[in-house]
């Protein structure tokens, strides 16, 4: 699929505004029980949903709960699922189905983009999701490929948080991986004998997960892209 470098941009920019509650032009939607946070943004040609990644002591508990439960006719995550299910049903009451509509996140925000569009999948006929160092989300064995073709996962080779939970799960078998490899090129679904190989130093494994390093990497690669020096297939 073609990397659309105005979406890629958007995204990465309300998934770092994500964590911050100062977003005037946006829509709030929180559930304080669970902390599951997102913002809704509503612009002329355009929706931007974009989901908060872990940031309170709760999205820990959150993260910790990797029992599958079924949700979105597949079996997923269980924290994932409860948190967005808290949420889900007030998000919904501002989707335009006329209008393109943008899903988005980092981390566990990145979980709950991929969970909307599992919802909205079948429904809503112009919808683009992009994620930064989403873990994963489904279970293997239970996972139900999305029809959905704009789906993007962006991945740093040394982000410990897109490998895990490793124990029977593992990434959508429908999207479209932009691979930022550790001092190598930037690959466009690598095989899983590259990513094992490429996991990096230890230290770098947390560092590398914060959407700041995402972004770094991200402008690199769209000044490459657009110089003609494209990521290719391994």
């Amino acid at each position: 699929m073609k990397l659309d470098p105005v979406l890629l941009k958007i995204a990465c920019s309300w998934s770092i505004k994500a964590y911050n509650d100062t977003n005037r032009d946006a829509i709030k939607i929180e559930n304080k029980l669970t902390s599951a946070t997102a913002f809704v943004v509503k612009r002329k040609t355009i929706d931007i949903i974009v989901f908060r990644g872990t940031q309170e002591k709760l999205d820990i508990l959150t993260d910790l709960a990797v029992i599958p439960v079924p949700y979105v006719k597949r079996l997923c995550h269980a924290g994932f699922a409860l948190s967005h299910k808290s949420i889900w049903s007030e998000i919904e009451q501002h989707i335009d189905y006329n209008k393109r509509t943008l899903i988005c996140g980092h981390s566990l925000g990145g979980a709950m983009a991929e969970l909307s569009a599992a919802k909205l999948n079948g429904k809503h006929d112009n919808l683009n999701l992009i994620t930064f160092g989403k873990p994963n989300t489904f279970f293997k064995g239970f996972k139900r490929p999305m029809t959905l073709d704009n789906q993007i996962s962006v991945v740093q080779g040394s982000d410990v948080v897109p490998r895990v939970p490793r124990l029977c799960y593992g990434p959508s078998r429908s999207q479209t991986m932009l691979y930022f490899s550790n001092g190598g090129p930037t690959i466009i679904n690598p095989s899983k004998y590259y990513r094992k190989k490429d996991r990096g130093d230890f230290k770098d494994r947390i560092a590398d997960h914060l959407m700041k390093g995402y972004k770094e990497c991200l402008d690199i690669f769209l000044k490459e892209q657009k110089d003609g020096k494209v990521g290719v297939d391994i």
